[in-house]
């Protein structure tokens, strides 16, 4: 059986909390049901620092060490980063999204810049880069120059909680997260601004409808970006509810509740939030950025990335035709079935198996 360490450092930052911290959790769980590998994560004992530059060093040297006790053939770095100290013929790494190259790139010539750099040239070199989606791997090849043979695109997975038949304690779930009857939902981390996102967007076409307007409820951990949007939102006469970090049964809950769930983002790697509002068969607006028009095909109503009037239609269209709602229960979950963690680990042992045999 082959022995593999996965890098769970980002369990012990911010990053436990979004996207990257869910793959990690349920592609880990979805592993170790396998009989063909060992694949265990290697988690550091303590909270990391959230610079980038910092948590990664913090990691290092548990990882490392992990890896050596337990004989690992593979490290496969779960989140963008080989392991420093390991071969890099013997790591796996999975890349949500090359922002941190393009879009949230820090200045030229910073520890932060130079780290990237670094990262970018030893990701050249790992045995395999795992890419969520064939827009990431594109990005892949196309930003970070990683060979496309060396790229293999394993799409991520949506779990047990979310499906469509409601559960008998939705509406306790619902209450207790401050929903009202009436909402547009929006998932994402709001620990600090990101552009990308497009929240902003969200804020205006609610203020823009002509119809009595739902309050948004805003669904994921709160800070600063938070308490940015709650001012903005008060100034333009828009209610909002942030719910903070909520278990996923709650989530599923909220989306299944959900008048619309608007997802306006200008990149998205993969679009786990797309992928559950469809399997629980949500009315989805959202945009056709990166790798949502490939996940949604016509399930969803996709919009241009920032076209805020297209926005305000789509989602005055969503809150007052019924049967946009008939349609999203039907065909969401059907658009989400085959997107399940067990293909997800099954399609990444299938990678290390590969590269145990060079």
């Amino acid at each position: 059986m082959l022995r593999i360490a996965l890098d769970g450092s980002p369990l012990r930052d911010g990053r436990r909390d979004a996207g990257i911290g869910r793959y990690v959790t349920e592609l880990s769980r979805a592993l170790s049901e396998r009989n063909d590998v060992d694949a265990r994560l290697a988690v550091p004992p303590l909270n990391a620092p959230e610079s980038w530059v910092r948590r990664y060093a913090f990691a290092q040297p548990w990882i490392l060490a992990e890896a050596v006790r337990r004989r690992a053939r593979i490290v496969h770095g779960l989140a963008s980063d080989p392991v420093l100290g390991w071969p890099l013929g013997r790591q796996v790494v999975t890349v949500h999204d090359v922002a941190p190259w393009t879009t949230h790139a820090p200045p030229v010539a910073t520890p932060t810049w130079r780290y990237l750099q670094m990262q970018r040239m030893r990701l050249r070199r790992c045995a395999a880069v795992v890419a969520v989606s064939p827009s990431t791997a594109t990005d892949v090849e196309d930003v970070l120059g990683v060979s496309k043979s060396r790229i293999e695109v394993v799409p991520e997975g949506v779990g047990a909680p979310f499906g469509p038949d409601p559960k008998p304690d939705d509406e306790r779930r619902r209450r207790d997260a401050r929903a009202p009857e009436r909402y547009v939902l929006w998932v994402g981390n709001m620990r600090a601004h990101d552009a990308r996102k497009g929240l902003d967007d969200v804020i205006d076409s609610v203020s823009a409808l002509d119809l009595d307007a739902p309050t948004i409820v805003l669904a994921g951990r709160a800070g600063v970006e938070a308490e940015r949007i709650a001012r903005s939102a008060e100034e333009r006469g828009v209610n909002v509810v942030i719910t903070g970090f909520v278990e996923d049964a709650t989530l599923a809950a909220l989306y299944r509740g959900a008048a619309v769930v608007a997802i306006p983002s200008r990149h998205e790697g993969f679009g786990l939030p797309l992928l559950e509002s469809m399997a629980c068969g949500a009315p989805v607006v959202a945009s056709r950025a990166g790798n949502h028009a490939w996940l949604a095909g016509d399930d969803a109503t996709l919009i241009e990335p920032g076209d805020v009037r297209e926005l305000v239609s789509a989602m005055r269209a969503a809150l007052t035709d019924p049967s946009l709602r008939v349609r999203a229960r039907s065909a969401g979950p059907k658009r989400a079935a085959p997107f399940t963690w067990h293909r997800a680990a099954q399609l990444t042992a299938d990678i290390y198996h590969a590269v145990a045999a060079v």
